[in-house]
């Protein structure tokens, strides 16, 4: 039996032998490989994901606003029928929070960005995307240059409002509706947007040239609301305590106006009946304001800009190219008075218009028509 043994233990391997045993080496060579290589595979796996779900980023201004909120939950509709990985980020009405956002996104190496350009952003984020070879659409702020040029060819398209048109629109209906005074003036209060974007810019030139065709209209005074709610009834509080003569009010947007009919019920005034308030946006709360009296007129819809460029964007990345007589989108925009109620919610049930997003993008749909389109009643 030792004897046995020891002529195992000193025994020559086999060729059978040597061959099993060169089979196990590789085996733990080939497992090792596989261990270092994994971290890699992962690491990349986002970037090989990206081209079946691309990750869009979304920077607004504010989720404070309800305008915003309508057209996030618009875009979040077309990311999940168009099959994209969206990113929401709220620059929170903060300029250095928006730039943040955006160098957040290119770390991130998203797809794609859409952002907002308020406080004169478009530049440094467009500048930032463009370093990273990342394409890029605007919306609702105009920035001073346009899309798909020389300077930053990432600029893919702007889709925004038409902001003069429905400021002026929004003038027109208030000085009409107003009844003159003794003196045969029609006194009013603006609150105005956020100061120095193109939004808010725009919308006051509307009112201007409406001014200028209506001598009757005073301006008793002008405040910045910021676009935000709370801050509009508060200024408001103040420049109506200094003018009780003001009988009509061109707030600047949605929320602006219902900050400003707080201020006036707050002061024991009646919206719509001692003090006639328009607005701009069509958010559900000024949709209902419209309904009750308290809000004479109102405009807008254009929060479907952000699924517009969402469709246009993902067309990009996908490789279809925005067309260049589609690079830049100022959307015509729906009016409401109270006779029109009852259409507009037959229209648009729940506020929203039916919009297949599939439809109107070109990868699903070869020939689908423009993402964008004017939202106008039935009848």
């Amino acid at each position: 039996m030792a004897r046995e043994k020891s002529k195992t233990a000193g025994a020559i391997p086999t060729r059978d032998t040597a061959q099993k045993e060169e089979r196990m080496i590789s085996k733990r060579i080939r497992n090792g490989l596989l261990a270092l290589a994994a971290p890699l595979l992962l690491a990349a796996s986002p970037a090989l994901a990206s081209k079946d779900t691309p990750t869009i980023g979304v920077v607004v201004p504010t989720l404070a606003a309800q305008f915003w909120n309508n057209y996030i939950d618009f875009m979040k509709k077309g990311a999940k029928e168009l099959g994209v990985n969206l990113i929401v980020l709220n620059a929170d009405n903060k300029p250095d929070q928006m730039v943040k956002s955006l160098e957040d996104l290119v770390g991130q190496q998203a797809d794609g960005i859409i952002f907002t350009p308020y406080w004169a952003t478009a530049a440094r984020g467009l500048s930032l995307a463009k370093d990273a070879n990342i394409p890029v659409i605007l919306t609702d702020s105009y920035p001073d240059f346009s899309p798909q040029s020389e300077r930053f060819p990432n600029y893919e398209a702007f889709v925004g409002p038409s902001d003069e048109d429905a400021g002026r629109q929004m003038a027109e209906a208030l000085f009409a509706a107003m009844p003159a005074d003794a003196n045969g003036k029609k006194v009013i209060g603006v609150v105005n947007g956020t100061a120095g974007t193109s939004v808010a810019i725009d919308r006051r030139k509307g009112l201007e040239d409406a001014l200028k065709t209506h001598p009757e209209v005073v301006v008793a005074g002008e405040v910045d609301g910021n676009f935000v709610r709370d801050t509009s009834q508060t200024v408001f509080e103040s420049l109506y305590q200094g003018h009780p003569d003001i009988k009509g009010v061109w707030a600047a947007n949605g929320g602006t106006a219902t900050g400003v009919m707080t201020a006036l019920k707050n002061a024991g005034k009646q919206p719509g009946k001692d003090v006639i308030v328009v607005a701009m946006d069509l958010n559900p709360e000024n949709v209902e304001a419209v309904k009750n009296g308290d809000l004479l007129f109102d405009i807008g819809g254009h929060w479907l800009q952000g699924g517009f460029a969402l469709v246009m964007l993902y067309d990009q990345i996908k490789g279809q190219a925005v067309p260049k007589d589609q690079d830049n989108v100022k959307l015509k925009l729906l009016p409401l008075t109270k006779d029109r109620i009852a259409q507009f919610e037959a229209d648009f049930p729940g506020g929203v218009p039916s919009y297949d997003f599939k439809a109107h993008s070109r990868v699903y749909t070869p020939n689908a028509a423009p993402a964008s389109f004017e939202l106008k009643y039935s009848k």
